[in-house]
């Protein structure tokens, strides 16, 4: 009997020692949840040395050179590092099939390498990624119903269902994707209150916060995040760049300034420069020109990827106009149209404004970055200071008179009608127009009559923010549009 016992003992470890989770690779997914990728690449050598076929290693060098490519933006660093992805997928389809890490480990592969594509604009094979992830996570909740991890996957899938771009979503109902925004949330939520998986909370906060950002608006649930994340923001990067996007979506600049002053040292870390850049941003806000020039110009000379590089010298060009540098504006829009790339929608709309040399009116630029930064009697005040918009000739700066004035009222609790009137104007002026004041006022619209209850008339509003096509910033409010129809339906 005891030899029995000892033979099963011997073929348990021999089974799953293909996908152990031990105490090391605890601490290396620590350290890379950290962006300690150095340490955490001594932890997962030392482990190959020892256990060569834990395939749990895989996985986490897989994050590693993902969270590089999400965060550094290096191309050459993205090219060199796909031809690894097929070589993983095979060695951990090598694991053991009855460990609930077998499925869910190449589900992670697939997705992270989705992500990592659609910083390239590579949506085709992201999209097949992102749907067999799906079908791999669906199938190893099926059979190891209690493994937690598999609601981390799903529930960021199930949020983003309707992210794909529309040329793509054909793949999506081909293969029997579903999801909500509120189910995939909720998932994820549902971790956080388990204290089994207390390890991955750093990293299920940074993708709440993600996507309760981009997928909602509600500020309750802003404010709970910052509650859940706490001081934590000083000791990781993740968290410090979450913590500084709620605080801007919620008005809070000065804590934003907070919290990017106050960021993990960069020793030892895999450096975020991007954080500069919304330094760089939260002092404009504040029209703190010094400061503001300061951080774009520390971004601009170390960040090496391909996003934020036209908008950065988009607010250089901003405030040397409004410091009345005329030369020095021209020279920033010349580096706006000959650096950096079109990838994500500011760069777009830099480009955009720097090919056509245009600058919304000194009182307007001003109340909008006052407003950005939850300034909203300072916005107001220089909204107050043009007596009659119709002294504008260009119909532009009429129609972001009324959207600012509508958004400037409705942080501040001015009277719901006139601030619908408002944002009427500008839809109605705008509607023909490549500026996004006119569907982003019918989407507020639509916003301010969901919190009324008054479903009907938001989802007309929601249609007609997305009757409107090619516009700056589209597939943003768009996506906020389409997620304000599913809720109104559910």
């Amino acid at each position: 009997m005891r030899i029995l016992t000892l033979l099963f003992l011997f073929l348990s470890t021999t089974v799953f020692a293909s996908f152990q989770m031990n105490e090391r690779m605890q601490q290396s997914y620590s350290h890379i949840i950290n962006l300690e990728f150095e340490v955490a690449n001594q932890l997962l050598s030392l482990e190959l040395n020892e256990n060569s076929e834990n395939r749990i290693v895989v996985l986490q060098q897989n994050y590693i050179d993902f969270l590089t490519i999400l965060i550094g933006e290096d191309e050459v660093f993205f090219e060199n590092a796909k031809d690894k992805k097929s070589d993983r997928i095979d060695f951990l389809q090598e694991g053991d099939e009855n460990s609930p890490y077998y499925l869910y480990a190449q589900a992670e592969v697939h997705l992270q390498w989705a992500f990592a594509r659609l910083k390239f604009e590579e949506y085709l094979t992201a999209t097949y990624e992102i749907q067999k992830a799906y079908s791999l996570l669906e199938e190893n909740q099926e059979l190891f119903p209690e493994f937690k991890l598999n609601k981390k996957g799903l529930g960021l899938l199930h949020t983003l269902v309707g992210a794909i771009p529309e040329k793509y979503q054909w793949v999506i109902s081909l293969v029997g994707m579903e999801g909500t925004v509120q189910q995939g949330l909720s998932e994820l939520k549902s971790l956080l209150a388990n204290k089994e998986m207390e390890m991955y909370h750093q990293e299920i906060l940074f993708l709440t916060s993600f996507l309760q950002l981009n997928m909602t608006n509600n500020e309750v649930a802003y404010e709970q995040l910052l509650t859940k994340i706490g001081e934590g923001y000083a000791d990781n990067y993740l968290l410090n760049f979450a913590t500084a996007r709620l605080a801007h979506s919620l008005g809070k600049n000065e804590l934003c300034i907070k919290v990017l002053e106050n960021r993990p040292e960069i020793k030892g870390k895999y450096p975020f420069h991007y954080l500069d850049y919304l330094l760089g941003m939260s002092y404009l806000y504040k029209l703190e020109f010094k400061k503001s020039e300061l951080y774009f110009n520390q971004f601009l000379a170390n960040f090496k990827g391909n996003n934020y590089i036209k908008s950065a010298y988009h607010k250089l060009a901003w405030i040397a106009f409004l410091n009345n540098d005329i030369n020095s504006k021209q020279s920033y829009f010349k580096s706006v149209r000959d650096s950096g790339y079109l990838y994500i929608d500011e760069d777009r709309k830099a480009n955009n404004d720097a090919r056509k040399g245009v600058v919304s009116h000194p009182y307007l630029l001003k109340a909008r970055l006052f407003y950005d930064g939850g300034y909203y009697t300072k916005a107001k005040n220089e909204l107050d200071s043009i007596s009659d918009p119709k002294l504008f000739s260009d119909t532009n700066n009429s129609v972001e008179y009324w959207y600012r004035k509508a958004r400037v009222n409705q942080a501040l609790k001015g009277d719901k009608q006139q601030i619908i009137d408002s944002y009427l104007k500008a839809f109605e002026k705008g509607a023909s127009m490549s500026t996004y004041f006119a569907p982003m006022s019918a989407l507020q619209i639509g916003l301010i009559y969901e919190k009324n209850k008054d479903f009907k008339s938001a989802v007309i509003y929601f249609e007609k923010c997305l009757s409107i096509s090619d516009f700056d910033y589209q597939r943003g409010i768009h996506q906020k549009a389409k997620a304000g129809i599913e809720r109104v339906a559910n």
